[in-house]
C-alpha cells in the first residue's frame, strides 16, 4: 500500500474508533475508454487485484482496532474525484479522508489536477486531507 494511503487509512480509524463509527473504504480503478479491449481487461485485472490486497491491508488494520468496516472499488473512466464524491454521497459519508502524495510536482498537479484538490472542491461533506 502506498504510505499516504496508509496514512490516511490509519487516521480514517482513529478518528472511526474514537466515534465508534463504521469506515468504508474505496479504492477507485481508473480505465481510459480509448484503450484496447484486451489491453482494457488485463489493466482491470491488475488493478482489481491491486485494490483487493490494499483494502485486505486496511481491513486487517480495522479488525485490530474494533472499527466495523466494509470496502468497495470502484471503476471510472472519468476523474478519480469525481467517482470518491459520488461514492461518499451515496454512502451517506459524514467525512471523507484520502492522502495526498507530498512530491507531487506542480507541473503533474497543473497537467493532471489534484485528486485531493478535486473531492475537496466537490465533496457534500467534509474532507481531511492526510500528509
Amino acid at each position: 500500500m502506498k504510505e499516504s494511503s496508509l496514512k490516511a487509512a490509519r487516521y480514517a480509524l482513529s478518528i472511526a474508533a474514537a466515534a465508534k463509527a463504521s469506515l468504508v473504504a474505496a479504492c477507485v480503478v481508473q480505465i481510459p475508454e480509448y484503450i484496447e479491449e484486451g489491453t482494457k481487461a488485463n489493466l482491470r485485472s491488475e488493478l482489481f487485484a491491486k485494490s483487493a490486497s490494499t483494502l485486505g491491508e486496511v481491513e486487517a488494520l480495522a479488525t485490530e482496532a474494533g472499527v466495523s468496516y466494509s470496502s468497495k472499488v470502484v471503476e471510472t473512466s472519468g476523474a478519480i474525484s469525481s467517482a470518491i464524491c459520488e461514492l461518499a454521497a451515496k454512502e451517506g459519508a459524514d467525512l471523507i479522508v484520502l492522502g495526498t502524495r507530498a512530491n507531487t510536482s506542480p507541473l503533474a498537479k497543473m497537467m493532471l489536477g489534484s485528486v485531493a484538490s478535486g473531492v475537496a472542491s466537490n465533496a457534500n461533506c467534509p474532507v481531511l486531507v492526510v500528509r
